[in-house]
């Protein structure tokens, strides 16, 4: 770990987001783990605002900065000035077609309870009779909170194209506001986990507490801008102590059986992979969204086909659109 010197260290500069280096170990093996957080999209903004010194030593080159539009969308500078941005045009569209699932949660069956009281509801004779004060019941619907915990993927192979990447923005933004409509509370967090030799990296992002509400303009600016992770995301790896050549291509994408044992992910947690693995192809809302649903394992949750007569109308709606262009 200490192989290469004039490191930048930004873990003694930003110790609230950036760690120092640790040893973890996944899957039988020991590794090194560089690791930065941030609590919200600001966090991330003063962070990256404020220029953090890059790992010259393995970053020869910033692909952050150097890559092709084509390839990695906006430039660097407007992808940051980005995450303070109102919402436009294409966010709009956005939730339009996010709130498509909501009527097909499957409802649950409601559990009661008898309460004793003063006053109110049904007198109880024989309680009555025998000088008890709370003599009176009622029947109350016993409400019990339902927590789930999301983990969000950010990251995706190079080959993964831009209709990918909005299908699964849309699809998990629809299952969380309707799983929260159902009386769910969600704790949503969005990370990025690579591996390298010896080595992970691993950037996570909280979007959303248990009991706070969803900000569904940064979910969209996470999810559904390709420039969020190949710009700023690698921007914060190049930022990290790593010592590896995380320079050719930013490390490999960890697998679905890694990052549950990495995350330590309890047995209801709900994990979005990248889209190539969860089924999602681009084509189809209404098919890709069938797929998500079955990688997740939450048919009992969800009327699938409710929800895909919704997501094949706005299939219709983007095939006319385009046929009229």
């Amino acid at each position: 770990m200490a192989r290469f010197n004039n490191l930048p260290n930004n873990h003694l500069k930003y110790p609230r987001n950036i760690f120092p280096p640790e040893e973890v170990t996944v899957e039988g093996k020991k590794w090194t783990l560089y690791r930065a957080s941030f609590p919200n999209l600001y966090s991330l903004y003063d962070y990256l605002k404020s220029d953090p010194e890059t790992n010259s030593v393995v970053f020869k080159t910033l692909q952050s900065e150097e890559n092709s539009e084509k390839q990695s969308g906006k430039p660097y500078s407007e992808a940051l000035e980005d995450l303070l941005k109102q919402d436009d045009e294409e966010y709009e569209k956005f939730i339009k077609l996010e709130g498509s699932i909501n009527g097909a949660i499957k409802a649950e069956t409601s559990k009661y309870q008898t309460v004793m009281s003063v006053q109110g509801g049904y007198l109880n004779v024989p309680a009555y009779v025998a000088g008890d004060p709370l003599c009176y019941e009622r029947v109350e619907r016993v409400k019990k909170p339902k927590f789930i915990k999301m983990h969000v993927l950010i990251s995706y192979s190079g080959s993964t194209v831009k209709s990918q990447v909005e299908n699964r923005a849309i699809i998990i933004a629809s299952i969380i506001k309707a799983l929260e409509s159902a009386g769910y509370s969600v704790d949503l967090n969005a990370f990025e986990l690579s591996k390298l030799f010896n080595e992970l990296e691993c950037t996570t992002i909280n979007i959303k507490r248990h009991g706070e509400s969803m900000k569904m303009t940064d979910l969209y600016k996470i999810l559904c801008h390709i420039e969020f992770f190949r710009r700023l995301l690698f921007r914060v790896i190049e930022t990290l102590d790593v010592q590896e050549c995380w320079n050719q291509g930013y490390g490999r994408k960890c697998t679905r059986e890694f990052t549950e044992e990495f995350f330590k992910m309890g047995k209801d947690d709900i994990y979005f992979d990248q889209p190539s693995k969860m089924g999602i192809h681009g084509y189809s809302k209404a098919e890709d969204f069938e797929s998500v649903i079955d990688y997740l394992n939450l048919r009992d949750k969800i009327d699938v086909e409710k929800a895909k007569e919704d997501f094949r109308r706005e299939d219709v709606k983007l095939k006319l659109k385009r046929s009229n262009n």
